[in-house]
């Protein structure tokens, strides 16, 4: 996992692909800008590196679980890697995955309407937000968002399934799907972790199948030291595999705060 904050550069800009400047050029407000930019220069800076190519050479495709439409969906890089990103607030994460699906979110905490929760929240959820204390609510609910809606990524629904079907553990208990409700269910063991994104924010990842070991990594760093090679070219930057990556220094926002409780669609825990 790759952490940083939104960046709106120029040159950032001619990393991405036409489908993503026009995506960043449709959002109204210079800060969802930002956000959208950096995270999208993030993810193919850190993809490029580990395929050891230039940004002007990578290829992402997305695609759509439902209905199989290739202009939106989840972001796929060159197989064996597999992509996650998401950005709220001042955090964009990057993750990326060798062969194992995944999916991250992280939000910043902010208050929410009422029917939000109603959509959202299984009602056994909907209880246990109500019986914490009032001020620890509105950080419980995006506690359990980001958990659901990691899970949701990393099986490639999305918002297409309900998040109300999904039932996860308290926010204040180790991450776990306990049930998913309806159809769609996945055969695959759902892995879900926690992750310390830092003060006024929280940050799920999980993985579908295998688990996975998180390793954190200084994403601004990265786009700091990225210099152009040409028109919109980063130097290329040599990359082991993913498996013998060792971390760099990170901001402290990034620690891990993982718990790598596991469960099958059954919502039986698993080894």
């Amino acid at each position: 996992m790759w952490w940083a904050s939104g960046r709106d550069d120029p040159w950032l800009r001619t990393l991405l692909d036409d489908r993503e400047r026009a995506r960043a050029d449709r959002l109204r407000h210079p800060a969802a800008r930002s956000l959208y930019v950096g995270a999208h220069a993030l993810a193919r800076t850190v993809i490029a590196a580990q395929l050891n190519i230039s940004v002007r050479e990578l290829k992402l495709t997305v695609e759509c679980k439902h209905c199989g439409d290739a202009t939106h969906g989840k972001p796929r890089p060159p197989a064996p890697l597999r992509l996650s990103l998401s950005h709220s607030g001042a955090r964009v994460i990057v993750a990326l995955a060798h062969s194992t699906d995944i999916g991250v979110d992280v939000e910043e905490v902010a208050p929410h309407a009422p029917e939000t929760v109603e959509k959202a929240l299984a009602p056994p959820e909907r209880a246990s937000l109500a019986a914490l204390p009032a001020a620890e609510r509105t950080a419980g609910f995006i506690r359990y968002w980001t958990r659901k809606e990691a899970l949701l990524k990393a099986t490639g629904d999305g918002l297409a399934v309900p998040p109300a079907l999904l039932h996860v553990t308290a926010p204040d208990t180790a991450p776990r799907l306990l049930s998913w409700s309806g159809p769609g269910r996945p055969r695959l063991p759902l892995r879900l972790y926690d992750l310390d994104a830092g003060t006024g924010h929280r940050a799920a990842l999980a993985s579908v199948g295998a688990p996975v070991r998180l390793t954190h990594h200084d994403g601004t760093a990265l786009l700091t030291t990225a210099r152009p090679d040409g028109p919109g070219t980063p130097a290329p930057r040599p990359a082991a595999p993913l498996s013998s990556r060792t971390p760099v220094p990170v901001p402290a926002h990034a620690g891990a705060s993982a718990s790598p409780y596991t469960t099958t669609s059954e919502g039986q825990p698993t080894s």
